[in-house]
């Protein structure tokens, strides 16, 4: 699993001519089918911000660089992975279970895996934060996320917390 904010800053560089063409300023997601669509870049040399490197284009996401097959630039249609951290997450019976605090991606940046929630700072400190798996997303709306009745992101805890 890959967090989207460790892919936020990456240089992308550009395997053909060997250039550097931007860093990753935000990633696009099609919350319909769990994908990722794209990168937006900061840094590059287009003013539009929805025109983006499709994924398609991406050969690899290292840990210190994105590199691109073709430096190919065109309109990015879905959620940007900003908009989605901070939005809240409810259950089908209307109980809060925290904010979004980032997306989890497969290992090859492919798919959305699932949500890192926080229930507030203390409970960050006390329990860490919690993770909400894709299975059980019941929808992923623009502002908030409903996940089935059962799931409580303190059942799948992440890192921090107190030691035992």
């Amino acid at each position: 699993m890959r967090r989207t904010r460790e892919i936020i800053g990456l240089p992308v560089l550009d395997l053909k001519s060997g250039d550097s063409i931007g860093w990753v300023q935000d990633l696009v997601l099609d919350n319909d089918k769990d994908e990722v669509v794209g990168i937006l870049l900061e840094g590059g040399h287009f003013f539009q911000s929805s025109k983006g490197i499709p994924r398609q284009a991406i050969s690899a996401v290292g840990k210190d660089a994105l590199t691109v097959r073709e430096n190919t630039i065109e309109e990015l249609k879905g959620t940007r992975w900003s908009d989605k951290v901070g939005n809240e997450v409810y259950t089908q019976g209307g109980d809060a279970r925290g904010i979004i605090e980032d997306v989890f991606l497969d290992d090859s940046v492919d798919k959305i895996v699932g949500f890192e929630v926080s229930d507030g700072l203390f409970a960050d400190l006390l329990n860490g934060r919690g993770i909400i798996f894709r299975p059980h997303v019941m929808i992923d709306g623009n502002d908030i996320l409903i996940v089935d009745n059962q799931v409580s992101p303190l059942d799948q805890t992440n890192e921090g917390g107190w030691p035992s």
